[in-house]
């Protein structure tokens, strides 16, 4: 049995339907706009108009909250120490810091959010397609693709390997033993990895696999998918003009 993503299952809605090709453009120049915001306010803006799509493309509340909450609690041990800082060899509190934390967090907390949508509405092999239709290397796509595909058969070998261990009465502890069975089953995961992606490579080569993407389903723009890209790029737009003027030294805007 071969693993697959938890996507959910959404209800019809106009971002599903929208063309995979103008929805994938919108969300990549969305996310990049996000990425260069450096000031509170267009942040919280891209949040608000990132959860306003959420809740248009009608993610299910539980799927979304989990998948966000997770990534946001691995950002948060890496950054929390932000809004920290040593005064006269004492622990304080900056508001400087502070504020440089939500910006991060609302910045982050969008693109996650605008991803999540894109991969809820958008089959997988629609999104590859997709991505090659924009002239994104063909070489990246194929990669995406094949680690989409068997990533999950590592984790089922892995997996065999550890009921293996337990079967055998291993248990993992802080000894010698322990790391040398940890470092062969490690070893061992590699060497059927490579023989397992050497047995994908001829069978691909048998069937006559040139490097290209194909589908059989075709893609058609229509007026609503210009609508929507126009509507999501003058949105990133103006996240970034309102980011810039907050930041410049002749806006009478606070900095």
């Amino acid at each position: 049995m071969t693993l697959v993503f938890d996507l959910p299952e959404c209800a019809p809605t106009v971002v599903q339907r929208l063309d995979p090709r103008w929805k994938l453009a919108s969300v990549l120049v969305v996310t990049l706009a996000c990425a260069l915001l450096q000031t509170l306010g267009p942040a919280l803006a891209a949040l608000a108009g990132a959860l306003a799509v959420v809740l248009l493309a009608r993610l299910p509340a539980f799927w979304y909250l989990r998948r966000l909450g997770l990534a946001m609690a691995m950002f948060a041990l890496f950054l929390i120490w932000l809004p920290l800082t040593i005064d006269d060899g004492r622990l304080a509190f900056s508001w400087t810091g502070f504020e440089r934390l939500a910006v991060l967090s609302a910045k982050l907390a969008a693109m996650l959010s605008f991803m999540l949508v894109l991969l809820a509405t958008t089959p997988m092999h629609h999104l590859f397609k997709a991505a090659g239709a924009l002239h994104i290397p063909r070489l990246l796509v194929l990669l995406m693709l094949l680690t989409y595909r068997y990533v999950f058969l590592l984790m089922e070998e892995f997996a065999r390997l550890r009921t293996a261990l337990r079967v055998r009465g291993f248990r993992n502890r802080a000894n010698l033993h322990s790391y040398r069975t940890i470092g062969q089953v490690a070893g061992t995961l590699l060497v059927r990895s490579h023989e397992r992606s050497e047995r994908v490579a001829h069978a691909m080569q048998a069937r006559g696999f040139d490097g290209q993407f194909r589908s059989l389903d075709d893609f058609s723009a229509r007026p609503a998918d210009v609508l929507g890209f126009s509507m999501i790029l003058g949105y990133a737009l103006a996240l970034i003009a309102w980011d810039w003027c907050a930041r410049s030294p002749f806006s009478p805007l606070p900095r």
